[in-house]
C-alpha cells in the first residue's frame, strides 16, 4: 500500500514530469528493504532541479522517511547514494532524522567537494510534498543537502540551526556542485 501512496504523491506533485524507476542491486539493501528502488523525476525547463527520491526507505520502521537528493545534472550516483542512505537507516541505531549528518565517503557529485549530506526537511519543494499518508501510516520525505566536512564540523560544534543559518545567510545554492563552504576550513 505504501508504495502506491508514495507514487501517486509523486505523481500529483509533478504531473508532467518524466518519471522513471531505477532499482540498486549492489550491496545489501535489497535483502534489509525488499523491492527498494529510486525514483528519478526530470526537470520540465534547464534551470530546474533533477528530483531524485527513494521509494522503500519506509519499511525501516517509524517514522517511515524516504530520502530525497535535488540536483542540477541526472546522475546515477544519486541512486546508489539514495540506496546507501535508505540502508544505513534501515540498521538499528543508525536512524538517519533530521539533523543527521551522513558521510558519503566521496563527493555527491563530480567536481564537488562536498562530501556528506544533512538530513533537512525539503524546504525548497512545496510544503504539500514533505509528507504522504492516506492510509493512516504518513511517510515523511527528507532532503538530503550536500555539504562539506568543515560545515559538518561547525554543525557538530555550533548546532545544525547555526549551519542552517549560514547557509541561508549566504543564499547558497544548495544544488550546485560548485558552491563554496560557508565557513572556513579547521
Amino acid at each position: 500500500m505504501q508504495e502506491r501512496e508514495i507514487d501517486a504523491h509523486l505523481r500529483g506533485m509533478w504531473p508532467d514530469r518524466q518519471h522513471e524507476d531505477f532499482q540498486w542491486t549492489a550491496g545489501p539493501v535489497q535483502e534489509r528493504l525488499p523491492g527498494f528502488h529510486v525514483r528519478r523525476i526530470a526537470p520540465l525547463r534547464p534551470r530546474e532541479s533533477w528530483v531524485y527520491v527513494s521509494i522503500g526507505g519506509y519499511q525501516a520502521g517509524v517514522p517511515r522517511r524516504e530520502f530525497v537528493i535535488l540536483s542540477p545534472v541526472e546522475s546515477v550516483r544519486h541512486v546508489e547514494s539514495l540506496a546507501m542512505v535508505a540502508y544505513f537507516h534501515s540498521l538499528p541505531g543508525h536512524r538517519v532524522e533530521i539533523g543527521s549528518i551522513v558521510n558519503l565517503g566521496h563527493p555527491w557529485l563530480e567536481g564537488s567537494e562536498a562530501d556528506r549530506f544533512l538530513a533537512s526537511p525539503p524546504y525548497s519543494l512545496e510544503h504539500e510534498f514533505w509528507r504522504t499518508g492516506d492510509s493512516g501510516e504518513d511517510v515523511e520525505f527528507t532532503w538530503l543537502v550536500p555539504i562539506y566536512s568543515e560545515e559538518s564540523e561547525y554543525a557538530k560544534r555550533r548546532g545544525i540551526e547555526a549551519l542552517e543559518e549560514r547557509l541561508e545567510k549566504r543564499g547558497v545554492n544548495l544544488v550546485d556542485p560548485r558552491r563554496t563552504s560557508v565557513v572556513g576550513r579547521w
